[in-house]
């Protein structure tokens, strides 16, 4: 049951920039809430199965913040991942494994199938994630007047699933939409989190 996995987490919802349910609960900008999720996995394993290179994104609609739960979640798995990837991956973010991922599955009050597609990131000083048939999402990094990352540390809804640091983002353009749930459009908020999870 043991397992861990590091990356980088890549998120953009529904809200203005920035959004406000990182700091506790709060009402939404459209009184709902929509994300999109994608956690790149730099490094990990899970039972003994690599998971290095792969990506899942997590993909939820909310009929209120964050806080409050009442989800409906859909994983999309990377179409690279073999059979064993993608068990273990489905386990670990539906929270089955323990860790951060039970967090996360404490939001849901209903599953979706689990469905693959392919999922390309690039990073080139901006950030682009594309599901292919689901959504894209767009984030340009907010920096200082010097070129500083502008960060919050040791958010407290974060640090709920282990995230202590959250650089901001403006994710203008990035839009999903899936079956079964809603489509939406950014406000303007995303950003970009280093994490490193474990459990079992």
């Amino acid at each position: 049951m043991s397992w861990e996995i590091q990356g980088n987490l890549i998120e953009v919802c529904s809200c203005n920039s920035s959004c406000r349910c990182v700091l506790g609960p709060a009402e939404p900008d459209r009184g709902w809430c929509s994300g999109a999720l994608t956690f790149s996995i730099e490094r990990g394993q899970s039972d003994g199965v690599d998971l290095s290179g792969r990506a899942v994104l997590w993909l939820i609609d909310l009929p209120h913040d964050f806080s409050r739960g009442e989800g409906t979640v859909r994983l999309y798995v990377d179409d690279g991942a073999d059979e064993q990837q993608r068990a273990e991956i489905e386990a670990i973010f539906r929270g089955q494994k323990g860790g951060p991922g039970e967090v996360l599955a404490s939001l849901v009050s209903k599953w979706l199938p689990t469905e693959t597609a392919p999922i390309a990131i690039q990073d080139g000083g901006s950030v682009s994630v594309n599901v292919g048939g689901v959504g894209n999402a767009e984030l340009n990094a907010i920096k200082s007047g010097d070129g500083q990352a502008t960060a919050v540390v040791n958010p407290p809804v974060l640090g709920l699933i282990s995230i202590n640091r959250a650089e901001l983002a403006r994710g203008d353009g990035s839009k999903f939409a899936a079956p079964e749930m809603r489509e939406w459009e950014s406000g303007g908020h995303g950003s970009v989190s280093p994490f490193a999870w474990s459990g079992g």
